[in-house]
């Protein structure tokens, strides 16, 4: 999440003034949490209509956010005309507004059989047996976090990696409404250790891996364009023979969601070393992503840049294809 969202044009001063930092997200707390207290006093489909209406009311002020996910969507569509991406990008908002104010109703959406349903694709070891952990991996689209409440749902204990929001305040009220899902949380920065403890006693770990990773990771390729991505899931894997497994969460009407576990992703190249055995795996997990980001493309929450700044460009000019200006 942004440094600042009420007061993002004043993003530079407020970084080097500590008492306008301050209080820029003592603002943005505020606003944040006024619209989670309505969202909570309403029932669950009212409140995640109302973030629909909002996020398309939104979004002409959030220019430089709404420039990202037209480059994205242009980027993974380059068939789709200029038009068919300006009608996707007020749709996308409409949806990121609809996660949101759903954050208050998780633990309904947990407990309620009908607003979950859960399409299990190919039995693994860790259905039958929760102790035995297994690796979970799903993609920014639809409400993402249903993922932790579908694992709840199949009693499986597990360890979720979070990006925390720079503003602390954002990040404890987020967490407090994350508590129904009933799931370790783990920030994303320094969490292989901690990951590796709690995938030893017993608990599976989730991450959610779509976006671009520039340290630490590999290139993949996603929509024809190479992104880094970490390995960090096939490598865990790999290294206690455990079981990958796409997550697909679907949104079939307002605050009611289909958790899809796709079969678990093999190593097609058993024969190389770990490195190139969980860069094929990963690779996989993409394709995986790509296609349930077709089937959707305004689910996708992509409002950071997937592909560096520049790539595209350079690609585009080698290959003497057309681009988009990232």
């Amino acid at each position: 999440m942004a440094d600042f969202i009420i007061g993002s044009p004043l993003r530079k001063w407020a970084r080097d003034h500590r008492v306008l930092r301050d209080a820029l997200w003592r603002i943005d707390f505020v606003f944040f949490w006024t619209l989670t207290t309505l969202a909570k006093s309403l029932p669950a489909d009212a409140a995640s209509g109302l973030g629909y209406l909002l996020g398309r009311c939104v979004h002409p002020f959030l220019g430089k956010k709404s420039a990202i996910i037209r480059t994205n969507l242009h980027t993974a569509f380059p068939e789709k005309s200029s038009d068919e991406i300006n009608r996707l990008v007020p749709e996308a908002w409409g949806r990121i507004g609809r996660t949101l104010m759903e954050y208050p109703h998780l633990g309904a959406i947990l407990e309620d059989d009908a607003r979950l349903t859960i399409d299990v694709r190919e039995p693994i070891e860790t259905y039958k047996n929760p102790s035995q952990p297994c690796v979970i991996v799903t993609a920014h689209q639809s409400n993402w976090e249903v993922v932790c409440s579908a694992m709840a749902r199949m009693k499986i204990p597990n360890a979720s990696l979070y990006s925390p929001p720079t503003n602390p305040l954002l990040d404890r009220l987020l967490l407090e409404q994350r508590q129904a899902l009933n799931s370790e949380l783990l920030p994303r920065d320094h969490a292989a250790r901690k990951l590796l403890q709690a995938f030893k006693k017993g608990r599976s770990v989730a991450m959610v891996m779509d976006r671009r990773l520039d340290a630490g990771g590999a290139p993949i390729e996603f929509f024809g364009h190479q992104k880094g991505a970490t390995l960090l899931p096939a490598r865990l894997a790999l290294k206690f023979g455990c079981d990958l497994v796409p997550v697909q969460i679907v949104r079939r009407k307002n605050a009611h969601f289909e958790a899809i576990f796709h079969p678990p992703i093999k190593s097609l190249n058993t024969g190389e070393d770990e490195t190139m055995q969980a860069i094929n795996m990963t690779q996989q997990v993409h394709q995986q992503f790509e296609a349930w980001i077709r089937q959707v493309p305004e689910d996708w929450f992509c409002s950071k840049r997937i592909w560096p700044k520049g790539k595209i460009v350079a690609e585009s000019g080698q290959n003497g294809g057309k681009h988009y200006g990232i």
